[in-house]
């Protein structure tokens, strides 16, 4: 659903078209109640020109029979100040229920608690000179959506929020998670592709050359060519692009991008001209090649003798990113893959070029 006036804008999911009509008016009842929509409305016929706007926009997800949504309202919001809120939520088709974290994890309080050392080992000391508000736990286990690759996790402004006005979110893919996972056929996580079946070595390399080749890595929606200022309209810039060696290295806000940086040129001809020219993960999972998981001997047993092999000492890696350790390179047609492992011989970084 949707309603504009003069620029600013109401958008909200509404589903149509299921079997059962009370569940999907259920459905669609929670949504513009918790996302407050009714308020929005009255908000929006009451916004003068020249003045500060609204925007409520969303995202959707709808597989494994669940159909989960985030509404973020950013502009004036019901008090007359202006803000920036979230409003997540993920409901049963077959039900109308609310999906609940004991659904998808076996120890729901393990879970949460190995989540929210996550973010405190990293995430904080990623973003810790950019907050507004800094406090990653409690991890808001009621304010969560689902799609594809994961599950994220919304916190209240005053909570955790960040210098750009927006309140702070946490994104975890399954993969990371696979550990805390309901394994049961007929539970959520299988029935979301959550739990993937083990897979031989012949079908992991076809699967990252297939990949590769397309300037991609696994759950990161940003691709080799993409264009930078694009990106940052759709994803915000978290600081000012650092240097390295031949380029800048972008930290975007939005939370799938945790522990990502999106690579582009020197900016010699200024962001709307640059494309992002590499992608550095310090949480892939190449289809199995898991960092601070998989060692250097299991990836060239599978992907074979790397194309050439450098060792990075402190001075090195520093510029780079990276802490010492040694870089193995593996061309993919036009493409450079480079599995990063530190001194321990764990994968820490993978780079696509």
């Amino acid at each position: 659903m949707e309603t504009e006036l003069n620029g600013n804008a109401v958008r909200y999911p509404q589903l149509v078209g299921l079997a059962d009509e009370a569940v999907q008016q259920a459905i669609n009842d929670a949504v513009v109640e918790q996302g407050k929509i009714a308020q929005r409305m009255v908000t929006l016929s009451l916004l003068k020109d020249g003045g500060a706007g609204l925007q409520v926009t969303y995202e959707a997800f709808l597989g494994g029979g669940v159909f989960s949504t985030v509404l973020s309202a950013k502009g004036v919001m019901e008090n007359g100040r202006t803000g920036q809120e979230y409003a997540a939520m993920s409901f049963h088709l077959a039900t109308g229920q609310p999906v609940t974290l004991d659904e998808l994890f076996t120890d729901p309080d393990a879970a949460v608690s190995r989540m929210e050392d996550v973010l405190l080992s990293t995430y904080l000391d990623e973003l810790s000179s950019y907050l507004e508000n800094s406090d990653l736990t409690p991890l808001p286990r009621e304010s969560f959506n689902l799609d594809a690759d994961g599950i994220t996790f919304y916190y209240p402004y005053r909570q955790f929020a960040l210098l750009s006005g927006y309140c702070g979110a946490a994104q975890f893919c399954y993969d990371e998670l696979a550990g805390e996972l309901r394994t049961d056929t007929d539970a959520l996580p299988a029935k979301l592709g959550a739990i993937t079946p083990p897979r031989a070595q012949d079908e992991i390399r076809q699967l990252i050359e297939q990949t590769v080749s397309q300037g991609a890595l696994p759950h990161i929606s940003a691709r080799l060519g993409d264009g930078m200022a694009d990106l940052i309209g759709r994803y915000r810039l978290l600081r000012t692009p650092d240097q390295y060696p031949g380029g800048r290295y972008f930290q975007l806000e939005a939370p799938s991008f945790r522990q990502v940086l999106v690579l582009s040129d020197a900016l010699s001809g200024g962001w709307d001209n640059s494309r992002v020219e590499g992608l550095l993960s310090y949480r892939a999972n190449l289809f199995g090649l898991q960092c601070g998981v998989t060692s250097s001997g299991a990836w060239h047993a599978i992907l074979g003798e790397p194309d050439s092999s450098v060792a990075f000492d402190e001075a090195l890696a520093y510029d780079y990113g990276l802490i010492p350790g040694t870089a193995d390179y593996y061309s993919f047609g036009e493409r450079q893959l480079l599995l990063y492992a530190g001194e321990d011989g764990v994968l820490y970084a993978v780079r696509l070029t």
